[in-house]
C-alpha cells in the first residue's frame, strides 16, 4: 500500500514536469558583440557588488586565493573563451572557493563580468 501511496504522488509530478514548457537558455553572445557599456559594466560589477577582486585582485593579477586572469594558461576557463569564461562565473569551479553568481549577480551581470574579463585579457582593456 505504501508503494501504491507513493506512485500516485510520483505519476502526477512527472507528468507535471513533463508537460511544464522548458525556456531555452539563451546564448552567450559572440565576442564581436562585446561593447564598451558591457565591459564597464563587468567592471563595476567585479570591483564591486561582485566582489570578484577580493580573490583575483584590484588589477585582475591574481592572488593567493584565486588566478590571475589577464593572459595566462587558463585552467578551468578553456583558453580564455568568452563562453568558457561565462560558463565559470555561472556554474563557479569545485573544489575551489570560486562560486557560481558569486553574491547574486545576474546572468546579466554575469555577462558583462565575463566581457570585462575576456577583454582585459584579449583586448589589453585596462583593468
Amino acid at each position: 500500500m505504501t508503494l501504491r501511496a507513493s506512485g500516485l504522488v510520483l505519476v502526477p509530478a512527472m507528468l507535471l514536469l513533463a508537460s511544464t514548457p522548458q525556456q531555452p537558455t539563451p546564448s552567450v553572445p559572440d565576442t564581436n558583440d562585446i561593447t564598451p557599456a558591457a565591459v564597464a559594466a563587468g567592471s563595476a560589477i567585479f570591483h564591486g557588488r561582485g566582489t570578484c577582486f577580493a580573490c583575483h585582485g584590484q588589477h585582475l593579477e591574481g592572488t593567493q586565493i584565486a588566478p590571475t586572469l589577464k593572459q595566462h594558461a587558463w585552467r578551468d576557463a578553456k583558453d580564455g573563451r568568452f563562453d568558457e569564461i561565462f560558463r565559470v562565473v555561472t556554474h563557479g569551479v569545485p573544489g575551489t572557493v570560486m562560486v557560481a553568481f558569486s553574491f547574486g549577480i545576474s546572468r546579466t551581470d554575469a555577462l558583462n563580468v565575463a566581457s570585462y574579463i575576456w577583454s582585459v585579457s584579449h583586448r589589453d582593456a585596462k583593468p
